[in-house]
């Protein structure tokens, strides 16, 4: 009998330490959330909008490829697109402490093109060395407004996304001296960026 009861704490105080290991992955409130540029993104608010800044725009059109070498004698047009600035773009969320994050979700209000995820546990991370490549889903575009899951499954204190801006063709503008187009980019949108681990 002894030994029974003896087997039976046992088998309680082990399933008690894999219970308590096994945490249930929770969401992250958006109070413990914040991004300087985009403070929508973890707002809690799915009815808000957040839209990546964009730095650039697209230029299109021919250009004379022996004139820029110098040669005017041998002139060819060539048609080039060009960018101005960086098409890519991005947003920061900060956690207020480091914490273990199973997946976010990101709830996209436009098309998303080639977004990418890196984190970092870093206070202060240089974006060329702190920053670990989250694969899943990795330059993946998002298409259509259907909550998209991306597994995370490690600590993180800032969370960087990326993604392609795109070509805003209505506000395009054609050059009448050099018939090339300026063609403006405009950042994909987001209504939410939620969080999902174990605090």
């Amino acid at each position: 009998m002894r030994i029974l009861s003896g087997l039976f704490i046992l088998l309680i105080g082990v399933t008690g330490c894999a219970v308590l290991q096994d945490t249930p992955v929770v969401e992250i409130p958006s109070s413990q959330l914040s991004c300087a540029t985009n403070p929508g993104l973890v707002d809690g608010d799915l009815e808000t909008i957040s839209t990546f800044k964009v730095k650039g725009s697209v230029r299109k059109g021919y250009v004379h490829v022996g004139e820029e070498s110098g040669r005017r004698g041998n002139l060819q047009r060539q048609y080039r697109t060009e960018i101005d600035g960086t098409k890519r773009t991005d947003a920061v969320i900060k956690l207020d402490v480091p914490m273990y994050v199973a997946y976010v979700e990101v709830y996209p209000a436009s098309r998303v093109p080639a977004l990418a995820l890196v984190t970092t546990t870093d206070e202060e991370p240089r974006l060329d060395v702190s920053f670990e490549v989250v694969y899943d889903k990795q330059h993946e575009s998002i298409e259509g407004k259907t909550p998209v899951k991306i597994q995370i499954g490690r600590k993180v204190l800032y969370l960087r996304l990326s993604a392609d801006a795109m070509e805003d063709q209505q506000h395009s503008v054609r050059n009448k001296e050099t018939h090339q187009v300026k063609i403006p980019l405009k950042g994909a949108s987001i209504r939410e960026v939620r969080f999902y681990g174990r605090q």
